[in-house]
């Protein structure tokens, strides 16, 4: 504690082998509660009195990490945990989200059911909490940390700002300023230190508008929403109003007040014996929020389910979608990924899949739970799951998708929440109630045909696949478009031709997606309805026409249930894998299968029996067999390894006789007895066996790995980071 009249320090916790993480006063000012990790344990939560007396622990060790405490209106403390074993798909340290609590450390409860990271939470003067979130429904990863807002007992999830923000990147540290409906927060970059600019944040020019961002330390210059960049780099962080006018901000450890208004500035303690001074508090009561009382039963069942009511989905829709186009809604959770350290998930594929999912489109396993159906004026009420990370998307008759959300939210058990569109802006004033929404009575989802179960391209699309197409589209009669079952390396054969193939900025030939890669931040600003997924690909198109022949005659016809599964996986964003375990943590992104020998041997024929002919139709040809192991942006198909004799490699260099395509010209090898053609058989051997014994998570018979869903141990792990 800091005397500004005499400028002496009083020590009040010691902590020489420790980190103090982060604090917040009480509202009469004589309690603090703070962030403490000491020597190598986990941070914990304890509270202590200004005069340094009666210091507790209020988390224990067993329930990982708790960390960035607020005090509450009603005097609990909102504080987040790492507890529930989960990670975010591009990295590897614990999750952290919100959870509240007594001032004693009892009735602990869960209010967030993200499956990313939640930040920094503090208490909106309305009595909200207000707190930064990560997240990845279909979106690039670096312009994700938006700022939320959520009631104390977990309802009324609500964006504040920034969810379609590209620069800053992030919006964390929030505080409200007295007397205004806005709040003061730092303005940084998607990871590294949380420092950067501090900027005032006004939603009411709206939800994701620039002029709604109001840097007061221009010095740090912020480069505008067109924009995309990993944020503004700074050295200032943990911002705190005074009042309406001035604010107490750490400028490298070293404590200012200044005002909004970039006129005044005043030093008011710099950094001592090495150590900067961060989280800074006047020591003083302050007006208490209100208490926001909860809808929820006292005595409601954490497994209940929870009611949405849609007032009508065509707000926001039109002029784009018309009246009566849209018959369902689509409800669809996002699958968590567990907390595990291994050697696959720190060798990354398809840019940082640390857990393979996609070809570079979601980072995240979709589970459909069900479908709503939405009435003729545009209505529908609905149960869903509780505290399950949801998001919705709007159908047509055919299945298609007409608008995704990019977002994801949650009810609590026994929450009943409404919306009033697809998707209004929250500044809007009410329409008047349609009556037939609230006297209909909640439908209860009707579950996908396919069950409620992870979308899994392997045993969802690819029977429809061999079905109508495999028989003239295969590794011999391709038509430049093989759709065969057979699994690669990452994935199989038909996923690869339909979406990694001939990747672009709207996906691929053949299949509409949402590319997800850095560099792509600029997609999260296009929200025009049936801009993504399948009603613009080619794919869903010649699956709705019966792909016709030259004369208009359809050549397949494809089951409703068929058609629809197709189109759910596009408008799914094109998941390969329906899950987010793995049988092998220790192959590249905890599922590649690549025959290790098969360069030097490749290598080796080519020089000798394939190099010349090459060499001479095309010059610029690599002098060497060069196999695509980055997987990254594919514009080749992968590599089989079920069926291996069926690479194009294989099979171009030996004749139709022998079993080929004779796509060479001449007979390289005259027939599959060849000792070079048996050599590269034999290098695929290994990985045959190993998906033998131990079957890749796509594969029959798949058993996730037995192993421990920690980092490591708990005194061991990592700490988490405010930075996101």
């Amino acid at each position: 504690m800091y005397d500004v009249a005499d400028g002496n320090l009083t020590r009040l916790v010691d902590s020489p082998d420790g980190q103090i993480q982060a604090c917040d006063l009480s509202y009469d000012g004589r309690t603090i509660v703070f962030g403490w990790r000491r020597q190598a344990a986990p941070y914990q939560v304890y509270t202590i009195n200004m005069d340094g007396t009666d210091l507790r622990q209020l988390t224990q060790p067993a329930d990982g990490h708790n960390y960035d405490p607020a005090w509450l209106p009603d005097g609990r403390i909102v504080f987040l945990s790492s507890r529930i074993s989960q990670a975010a798909y591009c990295f590897f340290t614990p999750v952290g989200i919100l959870w509240t609590m007594n001032a004693d450390g009892s009735d602990q409860r869960r209010i967030s059911s993200n499956y990313l990271n939640d930040f920094t939470p503090a208490v909106m003067n309305d009595g909200r909490i207000i707190y930064g979130r990560w997240e990845y429904v279909d979106r690039p990863a670096i312009p994700i940390q938006s700022l939320w807002t959520i009631q104390a007992d977990g309802t009324m999830l609500q964006g504040f700002f920034g969810n379609r923000v590209l620069d800053p990147a992030s919006f964390i540290e929030p505080q409200p300023i007295p007397g205004s409906r806005a709040v003061l927060c730092t303005l940084t970059g998607h990871n590294g230190s949380c420092r950067g600019a501090i900027g005032i944040i006004d939603p009411s020019h709206g939800n994701n508008a620039q002029a709604g961002i109001r840097n007061i330390t221009p010095e740090i210059r912020l480069r505008g929403i067109a924009h995309s960049s990993n944020g503004p780099r700074g050295p200032y962080q943990t911002p705190y109003p005074i009042d309406p006018r001035h604010y107490l901000v750490s400028y490298d450890g070293t404590l200012l007040v200044r005002d909004y208004d970039c006129t005044e500035q005043a030093t008011v303690l710099e950094p001592r014996d090495g150590m900067g001074f961060y989280n800074p508090r006047p020591v003083r009561s302050r007006t208490r929020p209100p208490i926001r009382s909860s809808q929820l039963a006292a005595d409601g069942d954490a497994a209940s389910m929870a009611t949405l009511y849609l007032q009508d989905v065509y707000n926001g829709l039109e002029p784009h979608v018309q009246r009566g186009e849209v018959k369902q809604i689509a409800v669809v959770q996002e699958v968590t990924r567990a907390l595990i350290s291994s050697a696959g998930i720190h060798r990354p594929l398809y840019d940082f899949q640390r857990m393979l999912v996609s070809c570079g489109a979601t980072y995240v396993p979709k589970k459909v739970l069900g479908f709503a159906d939405v009435a003729e004026d545009g209505s529908a009420s609905f149960r869903v799951p509780s505290m399950q990370p949801l998001y919705f998307i709007a159908l047509d008759a055919e299945g298609r998708a007409v608008q995704r959300m990019r977002s994801f939210t949650h009810l609590m058990p026994g929450e009943v929440q409404g919306c009033v569109g697809c998707h209004e802006s929250r500044h809007d004033g009410p329409r008047p109630l349609l009556p037939s929404v609230l006297a209909r009575e909640p439908q209860d989802l009707a579950p996908p045909e396919w069950g409620v179960r992870g979308f899994c391209y392997a045993t969802l699309v690819q029977p429809v696949l061999d079905r109508h197409c495999v028989d003239c589209h295969n590794a011999h009669k391709t038509n430049g478009v093989d759709l065969a079952g057979d699994r690669t390396d990452c994935f199989n054969v038909s996923y690869e031709t339909l979406a990694d193939v001939g990747q672009g900025r709207t996906g691929s030939r053949y299949v509409n997606w949402i590319p997800t890669y850095n560099g792509h931040e600029w997609n999260i600003q296009e929200i025009t309805p049936k801009k993504w997924g399948s009603h613009p690909s080619k794919l869903a198109g010649l699956v709705l026409d019966g792909h016709p022949d030259e004369d208009g005659k359809p050549r397949v016809n494809l089951s409703e249930p068929e058609r629809r599964r197709v189109l759910m996986w596009i408008d799914l964003n094109v998941p390969y894998y329906g899950t987010a375990d793995t049988a092998h943590p220790d192959l590249p992104g905890c599922r590649q299968m690549y025959p290790a020998a098969l360069p030097e041997v490749m290598n080796d024929v080519f020089a000798r029996r394939c190099a010349e002919c090459h060499q001479a139709q095309q010059p610029t040809m690599a002098k060497s067999w060069t196999p695509r192991t980055s997987r990254w942006r594919g514009d080749t198909l992968g590599l089989r390894i079920e069926r291996p004799e069926r690479n194009a490699f294989l099979l171009a260099p030996l004749p139709e006789s022998a079993g080929g395509t004779g796509k060479c010209g001449q007979a390289v090898f005259a027939s599959t007895r060849d000792p070079d053609y048996q050599a590269v058989l034999k290098t695929f051997e290994p990985i045959q066996e190993l998906a033998r014994q131990t079957p890749r998570m796509d594969m029959p018979g798949a058993v996730p790995a037995r192993i421990c869903f920690e980092c490591r141990r708990a005194d061991e792990a990592e700490p988490p980071s405010s930075s996101p």
